[in-house]
C-alpha cells in the first residue's frame, strides 16, 4: 500500500490567533513577546518579519527593527486551547497524529482514502473544516514521507495546498535553499553553504560517504534526506517541547558558573513540578544556552533512569551545562525541555524497599504544595537558591 502522509502547518498561527480575539490587529506587524525590555520574541507575523523581527530576539531589539509593531504577551492558555480545536478536526481523518507543537503536525493518510477520499481532497477538506471552525487558515503538504511533507507544506505558504507525487521527491527538493531543509540548523546551513552546498540537490552532487566522513551519522541522514528517503514513522503523540519547556531570562546577563548552576536548579525544580502535576517521568532533558551576543548551544542529557526528583533532573542538566558553556562570555538565557517522558507508575509497591526514595518523592509533593499556596521563593531549592 502507498504510504501518504500530511503536514499541517498553521499560517501564522500565533499572530492569527491574537487577532482572532482582536481584530483592531489585523493588516499590522504583530509580535508575541515576554515582557520589556529583555522580554524574548516568542512569534512575529508576516509583517513584523519582514521587517527584520526573528524569534529568540530580544523586545528592545525588535522595537528598534519594528517601531510601528504592536507588542502583545503570549497567552498560552488560549493558545493551547485553539491548538487543540484544530487537531480535533485532524482526528476525524486518520488514528494515527503526530503533534509537532502547537501550530503543526503530520497525519497518517495511508489507508484511509476508502473513507475520505484522494489525499488532496482530503486535504482541501482539512483546510476548509480548519478555517470554518477556527478561523484560521492552514498550509498542507502530502508525500511519501514526514520530511518531504513537512518541505511541502513549508511550500504551500500561505494557505496552499503541496502534493509531492511519489517518485518525484528528488526533483522537489533539489532547489530547495539548504537553509530551509528541516534537517539542517542554522549552524550547519553556514557551513555548508561556506562548502558551496547551497541548495538540497547540492548535497547529491557528492558521495554519501563523503557526508559521513565529514558529519557522522547526521551527514547520512543528510544526504538521504536530500534524496526524499524518510522512514521516519507519524507516532500519535503530544509535543512535550511546548507543554514541557522551563526557560528563564536572566536579568542582568550572567557569567559566573556558580550563579548560572543556581538559575539551572530553579529550572530543575519547574520541570519537576510540572512532571509530578502530569504524573510523568522524564527520560531525557534538552537544555538551551543563549549568550548575550545572541549565539545559542543546544545539549541533550538522559537520565540513568527515568525520574521527576529535582536533585536527579539538577544532575542530570549540570553534566549538560559543564560540555556547553565553554565561552566566556554572559549568558542571556537558560531553557530546559523534557524530550523524552514515561507514565510514572500509579500502583505503589506493597513492601518498600527503598525508604529514602519514597521520603523523597512525599517531600517533593509537599513542595510542590507550598510552592501553589505561596509566592515563588517560600520553599527554597536545597543549597542553590542564589540571586
Amino acid at each position: 500500500m502507498e504510504r501518504r502522509i500530511l503536514h499541517i502547518n498553521t499560517d501564522d498561527f500565533y499572530a492569527s490567533v491574537c487577532r482572532l480575539r482582536d481584530p483592531a490587529l489585523r493588516g499590522r506587524a504583530v509580535v508575541i513577546a515576554g515582557s520589556p525590555p529583555r522580554g524574548m520574541v516568542v512569534s512575529a507575523s508576516y509583517e513584523a518579519r519582514g521587517e527584520g523581527v526573528v524569534q529568540g530576539m530580544t523586545v528592545s531589539s525588535a522595537r528598534r527593527l519594528c517601531s510601528r509593531g504592536v507588542f502583545v504577551p503570549p497567552d498560552w492558555q488560549l493558545f493551547r486551547r485553539v491548538s487543540r480545536a484544530v487537531f480535533g478536526v485532524l482526528e476525524r481523518y486518520s488514528p494515527v497524529i503526530e503533534q509537532a507543537s502547537l501550530d503543526e503536525g503530520y497525519i497518517d493518510y495511508t489507508g484511509c482514502g476508502r473513507l475520505f477520499g484522494h489525499v488532496l481532497d482530503a486535504g482541501t477538506k482539512i483546510k476548509s473544516e480548519i478555517a470554518r471552525e477556527t478561523g484560521l487558515a492552514v498550509s498542507v503538504g502530502a508525500a511519501a514521507n514526514k520530511l518531504v511533507s513537512h518541505v511541502a507544506s513549508r511550500t504551500a505558504k500561505r494557505a496552499h495546498l503541496v502534493d509531492v507525487y511519489t517518485g518525484y521527491e528528488k526533483p522537489f527538493l533539489a532547489p530547495i535553499p539548504i537553509d530551509r531543509f528541516p534537517i539542517v540548523d542554522i549552524g550547519r546551513a553556514s557551513l555548508l553553504q561556506e562548502l558551496g552546498i547551497s541548495r538540497v540537490g547540492d548535497v547529491l552532487l557528492f558521495t554519501e560517504e563523503i557526508f559521513f566522513v565529514c558529519f557522522g551519522t547526521w551527514g547520512k541522514r543528510l544526504y538521504r534526506g536530500a534524496a526524499g528517503e524518510d522512514h521516519t514513522p507519524v507516532c500519535s503523540r503530544l509535543a512535550p517541547q511546548e507543554r514541557m519547556r522551563t526557560e528563564e531570562i536572566l536579568e542582568p546577563d550572567r557569567v559566573s558558573r556558580q550563579r548560572l548552576e543556581a538559575v539551572l536548579y530553579r529550572l530543575a525544580e519547574g520541570t519537576g513540578e510540572k512532571l509530578r502535576s502530569e504524573r510523568l517521568l522524564a527520560r531525557s532533558l534538552v537544555l538551551e544556552l543563549r549568550y548575550a551576543d545572541g549565539a545559542e548551544v543546544v545539549g541533550k542529557g538522559r537520565l540513568s533512569e527515568p525520574g521527576s526528583d529535582d536533585l536527579r533532573l539538577y544532575e542530570t542538566l549540570r553534566g549538560v551545562f559543564a560540555r556547553l558553556f565553554t565561552r566566556r562570555v554572559r549568558v542571556r538565557c537558560l531553557a530546559v525541555i523534557v524530550s523524552a517522558t514515561e507514565p510514572e507508575p500509579i500502583q505503589r509497591e506493597l513492601f518498600v524497599t527503598d525508604v529514602a526514595r519514597e521520603r523523597t518523592r512525599y517531600l517533593r509533593n509537599t513542595l510542590d504544595t507550598l510552592r501553589a499556596r505561596f509566592p515563588r521563593g517560600v520553599a527554597p531549592a536545597f543549597g542553590k537558591a542564589i540571586t
